[in-house]
């Protein structure tokens, strides 16, 4: 027979002895000297510190207290309640002031997180959060590192404010988990899919560009190019974008759109012909932000070229497929499309030129191509989502691809298992083809896996979250040099693009599409130039974007997120297993931090309170009162 400790058969004396006092008029007088007599010599035994003869009577006790003392429905029903009150309010404060375990449910921090990954996640990285509620005890704006990742409350934040359940029963607000760019007075400008950015004494944000876990992270300074619509009138709509007011849109007496950019100061009216000399000033919406460095892209045969633009194919030379750009966005040119005539709702209408693809810029795509998580059932594709997937007529269809889930990562297609574990597919799926209808259809719907972004029309709403920018001469797609400077065709794609900027008129100009390059003046950042275009950060704000910009609503959308909303950081990823496994690529945050000594020494103090208090409820002597 297995020996007991003293301490458990003093814990097992001391359930006896409570049962004793609030039990015992149940029992005859015999019993209850039997049972007082079994308690003494137990007693008596551990004070001996005799641990085997304890044991014994120990064991002996507890078989008689169970014999006696049955549980009845009630004593279950309080001591159940009781345990889940109690473990309810540790999990509150230890997840809301400690650390908590996260699900991530969708790809807008891919491919640092993907869906379905579970990591944990310090609530003490730079503050001690008010429990179940916005803002904190104690918060610490030098902790907040850029580069990091950062979870959030989306609670009062606008387009982003959701309700949800805090463990399935206590009314909460969703949690959100995006990478920090941005602090208090922060000036950015986007080129490149670079984020270039000067602080608030003017010194340069390298850490933005220069950090090893940015270097595979792309960033684009909007999700699209017309911006949000937001009515205040009939007559009047403002266009924003980063949840910021940078344009407007007036419906004259004569049923004419003006539009008009606000620089900070004044609304002025937007004049896209600034774009074609060196300005110093907010003078076009594509000014703000680095917007011109980036066009929204997809892919379109001969047919759709023909179909869509206004210009002679010819113009652009022949290829087994089209990239077409759409660049540029003008309140002044192209002139905004009213959508609807009840409400001022306009559109803009950037603009719009071809760059003809061979073979070799396909097989480049499929090299680097990457989709979202795609569903595929008897044919169909849908996005993945944590909820069943949903198939429908907007569904598109891909022939002889095996059931299953699948993503493209860097050109290499995974397909997805128990617990999102990944595996490499096999070779000769379908998904794999290289030829022009299988990397057009790739390329277009590879995001939101929905025949609304198949090309339409000239002027369709649905457009492929793709983008291309250039960087140091090359122009990029999906995050790669698809075309290199020294690629004939690019060559001769910037030489006409200059000529039809040459030769465009006045009342009609063109944009050149080129590589303006980025915001650096001798060889150093230009912090005029980044200050006078780029996003300021206001005070006690920051700006927080996803790592796949092409699925993430993050501060494009909902502006900059309050101080208060701050919630903490993610330290491990612990599923699935995989090279991914351990701390996620970011700044590593500093252990040693006040707000987490603080956390630990009440948890230490608090351990240790119990821990003497236990001690001595089970080394309290047992007194017998006789029963009356």
């Amino acid at each position: 027979m297995k020996t007991s400790s003293l301490n458990h058969c003093r814990s097992i004396l001391q359930t006896a002895n409570q049962w004793y006092k609030t039990k015992r008029n149940r029992l005859s007088d015999d019993q209850v000297q039997s049972l007082e007599k079994q308690m003494l010599s137990l007693e008596s035994a551990i004070n001996a510190n005799d641990t085997p003869e304890a044991s014994r009577k120990a064991d002996l006790l507890e078989a008689y207290s169970k014999e006696n003392f049955k549980k009845s429905i009630f004593d279950y029903t309080k001591e159940f309640l009781i345990a889940i009150l109690i473990a309810l309010v540790l999990a509150v404060v230890v997840r809301q002031m400690w650390f908590e375990p996260y699900v991530i449910p969708t790809g807008s921090m891919r491919p640092t997180f993907r869906e379905q990954d579970h990591v944990t996640v310090s609530k003490t990285a730079f503050g001690l959060n008010i429990p179940m509620t916005t803002g904190h005890f104690l918060f610490d704006p030098s902790l907040v590192q850029r580069t990091g990742i950062v979870t959030f409350t989306s609670e009062g934040i606008d387009r982003l404010d959701e309700d949800t359940m805090f463990m399935y029963v206590i009314p909460y607000k969703k949690r959100l988990i995006k990478r920090m760019v941005g602090k208090p007075g922060d000036s950015l400008y986007f080129y490149g899919g670079h984020i270039y950015g000067v602080d608030q004494e003017g010194k340069a944000i390298e850490e933005l560009i220069g950090s090893p876990w940015m270097k595979n992270v792309e960033y684009i300074p909007f999700m699209d190019l017309s911006g949000e619509v937001v009515p205040k009138s009939s007559k009047e709509a403002l266009i924003t974008q980063n949840n910021q007011p940078i344009g407007k849109v007036t419906l004259t007496s004569s049923r004419e759109l003006v539009g008009e950019i606000y620089d900070g100061k004044n609304w002025i009216k937007d004049d896209p012909q600034a774009q074609k000399t060196t300005h110093n000033s907010l003078k076009a919406y594509s000014d703000f932000f680095g917007i011109g460095n980036y066009a929204m892209a997809r892919l379109l045969t001969k047919e759709q070229v023909l179909a869509l633009s206004d210009s002679d194919i010819s113009d652009f030379g022949e290829g087994v497929l089209y990239l077409e750009l759409r660049h540029h966005p003008s309140l002044a040119f192209p002139k905004p499309l009213l959508l609807r005539d009840s409400r001022l709702s306009p559109i803009l209408n950037p603009l719009r030129t071809i760059i003809p693809l061979q073979q070799s810029h396909l097989d480049a795509l499929m090299d680097h191509m990457y989709t979202a998580r795609i569903v595929f059932k008897d044919g169909k594709a849908t996005r993945y989502s944590v909820d069943s997937p949903q198939f429908g007529s907007q569904s598109p269809t891909f022939a002889k691809v095996p059931d299953g889930t699948y993503e493209f990562y860097e050109g290499k297609l995974s397909s997805l298992g128990w617990g999102a574990i990944e595996y490499a597919a096999s070779k000769d799926n379908p998904l794999y083809s290289r030829d022009p209808s299988n990397v057009q259809k790739l390329y277009n719907l590879g995001i939101s896996t929905n025949n609304a972004y198949n090309p339409q029309g000239s002027q369709q709403l649905y457009f492929p979250s793709r983008y291309a920018y250039f960087r140091d001469g090359d122009l990029y797609l999906l995050g790669a040099p698809i075309l290199k400077k020294d690629d004939p065709i690019l060559a001769k794609f910037n030489v006409k693009e200059l000529q039809r900027e040459k030769n465009s008129p006045k009342d009609k100009p063109y944009i050149a599409f080129m590589d303006n390059g980025p915001p650096l003046k001798d060889g150093k950042y230009d912090v005029e130039k980044i200050r006078t275009f780029g996003l300021k950060v206001p005070e006690k704000n920051y700006y927080v974007l996803g790592d796949n910009h092409a699925m993430s609503s993050d501060s494009r959308a909902f502006g900059f997120l309050p101080e208060a909303n701050l919630q903490g950081a993610p330290s491990l990823i612990i599923w699935p297993p995989g090279e991914r496994l351990g701390p996620p690529p970011q700044k590593p945050y500093p252990l040693l931090t006040l707000p987490r000594l603080i956390v630990w020494a009440i948890a230490a103090a608090s351990f240790l309170i119990w821990w003497v208090l236990h001690r001595r409820y089970l080394r309290r002597p047992i007194v017998i009162d006789k029963k009356d």
